[in-house]
């Protein structure tokens, strides 16, 4: 049997402890603490794999047993999902720069924290395989660092780019440009309605998409403390620990990152160009076969109609030439009656093969755009 997760919940009111215990008691093994002293004495000998942490308690706080936690070496992976009735943006971003994955507003819907638990339990799966890859991506890094300097990294990030299809590879690769500054970045790429977040921890972190998706609108860079918004059309970059002990290295960072940006920004127009040509060549792929087919009906419908036209016009001609016989008509008005029907039975001919020529261009043009199609 798989062993089962253990969550620590941290709340003072002992209702809500009930309440988030029945929620988890399928899924998961839980603790229950009523503060954060005995949370972080319980830590001491037992860690958890996930904790769901009220952000107002008596004595210490939520946000600083986070600060704590994400702190501690032995303990900065363990997500941490924030409950609290606090739902503005201030909140939210006190939350993120403590370090939490996510943000439950109370009142809560327990299938909604069910959910949400069982992503943050994903999503450390996938950190601890990141952080391997991390390791790796690191080492490697500060080597390239050492022979290409700070302006190579945007070269070696543009020649790269050229190489990514999807919006996950040029995500991937922005991350790695801008971890080789020893910065800790997110970027989310949008295209069409969707948008992509992702940074060292993961991909969609719930919490990050929320700051992501508030920063974007904040101008082409903009700056708070710390951290660095940069903002490119279907790019946006958030820089957490901006160098601003090193004026000098922070501005240089700067002017580079933006780049990073801006180009990513373009490979970004690129893959979206290329989507589109896609689906519009795979729309004309599936219209042909209908084309063909309604142009083949078209020219049998109008061979049917030519043969039927024909008929008629010999038996119009017939029955004009007998009607001669009781209309009492002189020579002269027969011969012009005769004259008259012919020219416009030649019209009638005229206009059908005229309509056979449009069906045979319509064909030729089809024909090409199956060429098009196959080279």
């Amino acid at each position: 049997m798989e062993k089962l997760l253990r969550v620590f919940v941290v709340d003072d009111d002992p209702i809500l402890l009930d309440v988030l215990g029945a929620a988890l008691e399928d899924d998961f093994e839980r603790e229950f603490f009523t503060s954060g002293e005995a949370c972080l004495a319980r830590i001491a000998e037992c860690r958890p794999d996930i904790i769901i942490l009220d952000l107002t308690l008596p004595g210490i706080s939520g946000f600083e047993i986070c600060q704590r936690l994400k702190d501690d070496w032995e303990t900065q992976d363990i997500p941490i999902l924030f409950v609290s009735a606090s739902d503005d943006i201030d909140t939210r971003l006190l939350c993120y720069e403590a370090g939490g994955e996510d943000f439950i507003t109370k009142p809560f819907d327990p299938a909604e924290l069910l959910r949400k638990v069982k992503v943050a339990a994903r999503i450390l799966g996938q950190k601890h395989a990141l952080h391997e890859q991390a390791g790796y991506a690191q080492r490697t890094a500060m080597s390239a660092m050492v022979s290409m300097g700070e302006l190579g990294v945007v070269l070696q990030f543009l020649s790269k780019s050229f190489a990514c299809g999807t919006r996950e590879e040029l995500g991937a690769a922005l991350l790695e440009a801008v971890r080789q500054y020893e910065l800790n970045s997110a970027v989310q790429l949008r295209m069409d309605d969707q948008a992509l977040s992702m940074s060292e921890n993961g991909i969609d972190l719930p919490l990050e998409v929320s700051v992501l998706n508030h920063v974007r609108h904040s101008g082409r860079i903009f700056q708070f403390k710390t951290r660095c918004v940069f903002n490119y059309g279907h790019v946006t970059l958030l820089v957490n620990n901006m160098p601003l002990d090193d004026p000098d290295r922070c501005g240089r960072i700067r002017d580079n990152v933006a780049l990073l940006a801006e180009g990513a920004d373009a490979r970004m127009r690129a893959i979206e160009a290329a989507e589109l040509a896609r689906h519009r060549r795979a729309s004309i792929e599936a219209a042909l076969p209908r084309v063909q087919t309604t142009l083949e009906a078209v020219q049998a419908n109008y061979r049917r109609n030519s043969l039927e036209l024909t008929q008629v016009m010999i038996e119009f001609q017939e029955a004009l030439s007998k009607s001669f016989f009781t209309l009492g008509l002189t020579e002269s008005q027969e011969e012009s009656m005769t004259a008259l029907a012919s020219t416009y039975m030649q019209r009638m001919v005229a206009s059908q093969d005229a309509s056979l020529q449009t069906i045979g261009q319509l064909q030729e043009l089809a024909f090409s755009l199956e060429q098009v199609l196959r080279r």
